[in-house]
């Protein structure tokens, strides 16, 4: 497989592994779904505020925190709230919302006589909690209606655990104080409304802001409860009817809260304290874990539910309530799908560390994309997975094409092998650079075999039989070459063709190529008998060559042109009549350190009268 192939097989394998990921978002498997929470909670606490909360046009809301002990240093009682919800009654506050549970012991004792008068000195919304027992709740019809909504869609239970009837004056209403936790139990969302027995009532946040603005009765529609109308405002819920918690930092809820104590010291003067809490939205409720009022959230697992009345009552008066659309895995399957194409299409042109680095740019628009409609309009669009899985398909596509190049880069590694040493081999690959093929002259010692009587065994053999004949004797004449730090440069035939000092230096070349003619004379006859071939002769010798690439196209050929090569092959034919099967030119001689024996003044064609050398010890042959 070429190296363009490799690429577009790269490009084709990213495209459709994203497209496999788009897939799994728009299935959305529990396990996905929780890192997309993850995620989005992410996006939420750590974008930056909508501006629109800081306007000045939103009324104050201040959260009054109920501790342990009252001003006296009493356990907080009832009585307590009675002297709580006098105070904040004088204060004038325009509305207050208890994010507490006045239930049970609803005699006729002082505490819930004091407790009842205070609450009808100002308008107030007492929450309720949904419960398995079905008891319905006191006071009037709830100020909630639902169209087009089945009452499975939001939550609901056929009792709930209210106050007690006595506290219900014509300025007092109900709402829903219950705060479910997900799959993680964390509180993410809040239902928008809840049904008792059938009936619909408000959360206390929606309830807050209907009665902050005067607005009519809430309306929940659409299918799964996908809108909250209140007044002329339209408000996005999440699934079944339900809204996003966005919760505030520490510093922000320190700077809205006051301690209830502080409220009930008499060296406060009330002049005072109402110039803060004239016209401003009072929610009360505790942060004591004793009371039951710390739900885990995205930004601390201890976080108080009165806290989150406060965040979402400020949401929705400022419209900035986080809302994730119903197509969301729909859109964010698209993008990632769009994505996986654009990645197929710039993987296959671009090198890998190119390629990862686009795969990050697209992963990274994909995360701004969502933080930009978030910053927007508040749509909660998944900033992880969508770019998780394009990194994770990218990063999958360029491991296959590296798996694919080192296969590539084995074979030809062993295909070198079977031509050079292994040490050039790996020179070569550690240091591309080393092998210059653009054209050099260099010294080389040529060495140049040929197998007696071929010809005619081609006539007689079998093809079967002669290839498997010509295999053993090219392994055997290729090996001593390569051991010996030669290359083959070529194989024509039944001949041989062998650089020594090319394509890299090699110090004593001339001793090397001699010692591999030596090797490759003693292996061959070793074969002869057995293979019925006949005697090899061999041409050696040293001098000044030109090496590099030859050819254009398709065929490119390695190979040295010189009067050394033309000589070693003069060489191997003169051992027809010199007798010797070793021929050795005068180049050769030299410069080895091998001992040699003259056979005289030779004359060879196209060089003239030359003297000639085979080895002096016979037993090297």
């Amino acid at each position: 497989m070429t190296d363009l192939p490799r690429r577009w097989l790269a490009g084709a394998t990213a495209g459709a592994l994203c497209l496999l990921a788009a897939v799994l978002l728009l299935l959305q498997p529990p396990v996905l779904l929780r890192w997309q929470e993850r995620a989005l909670d992410s996006l939420i606490v750590l974008a930056p505020a909508p501006v629109a909360e800081a306007s000045r046009d939103l009324p104050r809301i201040l959260v009054i925190d109920i501790p342990r002990t009252d001003e006296r240093g009493d356990p907080w009682s009832r009585t307590a709230s009675a002297r709580l919800a006098a105070r904040l009654a004088a204060l004038e506050p325009a509305l207050i919302g208890w994010d507490m549970v006045f239930a049970g012991g609803c005699g006729p004792e002082t505490a819930n006589i004091a407790l009842a008068a205070a609450l009808s000195r100002s308008p107030s919304v007492l929450g309720f909690l949904l419960a398995t027992r079905p008891e319905p709740l006191p006071g009037p019809a709830p100020a909630l209606a639902l169209a087009e909504v089945a009452a499975p869609a939001l939550w609901a239970a056929p009792g709930a655990e209210g106050p007690c009837p006595g506290f219900l004056a014509p300025g007092v209403s109900l709402a829903s104080l219950s705060l479910p936790g997900d799959a993680e139990a964390r509180v993410r969302r809040v239902p928008a409304a809840v049904t008792v027995a059938g009936l619909g009532y408000p959360s206390l946040p929606v309830e807050l802001v209907r009665r902050l603005r005067d607005l009519p009765a809430p309306l929940i529609a659409g299918e799964g409860a996908s809108s909250l109308r209140l007044g002329a405002a339209e408000v996005p819920l999440d699934r079944a009817g339900t809204l996003r918690l966005r919760p505030r930092p520490a510093l922000a809820r320190d700077l809205r809260t006051l301690d209830a104590r502080v409220l009930l010291q008499d060296a406060l003067s009330a002049e005072s304290l109402a110039l803060g809490f004239r016209g401003s939205l009072v929610i009360v409720g505790s942060s004591v874990p004793q009371r039951g009022g710390l739900r885990p959230t995205a930004a601390d697992p201890l976080y108080p539910s009165v806290q989150i009345a406060a965040d979402l009552t400020t949401d929705l008066m400022a419209g900035t309530l986080p809302w994730r659309p119903a197509k969301a895995p729909l859109t964010e399957a698209l993008a990632l799908a769009l994505a996986g194409l654009a990645l197929a299409l710039a993987l296959p042109p671009l090198a890998p560390l190119w390629g990862f680095a686009a795969s990050l740019a697209l992963a990274f628009a994909l995360s701004g994309a969502s933080l930009a409609a978030y910053l927007a309009d508040n749509r909660l669009y998944d900033p992880l997975l969508p770019g998780l899985g394009l990194l994770l398909a990218a990063s999958a596509a360029i491991l296959l094409q590296a798996a694919l190049t080192a296969r590539a880069e084995r074979a030809l590694r062993q295909r070198m092998g079977q031509l050079l040493p292994p040490v050039v081999v790996a020179r070569l690959a550690s240091n591309p650079r080393l092998l210059r093929l653009s054209g050099e002259r260099r010294e080389v010692t040529a060495l140049f075999t040929d197998l007696e009587g071929f010809t005619a065994a081609t006539q007689r053999l079998e093809p079967e039989v002669l290839i498997a004949t010509l295999d053993r004797y090219f392994a055997a004449v290729s090996a001593a070459i390569l051991r010996h730090g030669g290359m083959i440069d070529k194989i024509v035939g039944d001949a041989v063709h062998a650089l020594f000092n090319a394509p890299l230096d090699q110090p004593g070349h001339a001793d090397a190529a001699l010692r591999a003619a030596a090797e490759i004379l003693r292996e061959t006859e070793a074969l002869r008998t057995e293979l019925g071939i006949g005697r090899t002769r061999i041409g050696v010798e040293t001098g000044e060559a030109i090496l590099g690439d030859v050819g254009s196209g398709a065929r490119i050929d390695y190979t040295a042109h010189g009067a050394c090569v033309n000589l070693a092959a003069r060489l191997e034919q003169a051992g027809k009549t010199l007798g010797p099967a070793l021929i050795i030119g005068p180049g050769t001689a030299a410069q080895t350190s091998i001992a040699l024996r003259s056979l005289g003044p030779q004359d060879l064609r196209s060089f003239g009268r030359i003297e000639v050398f085979t080895l002096a010890d016979a037993s090297l042959t």
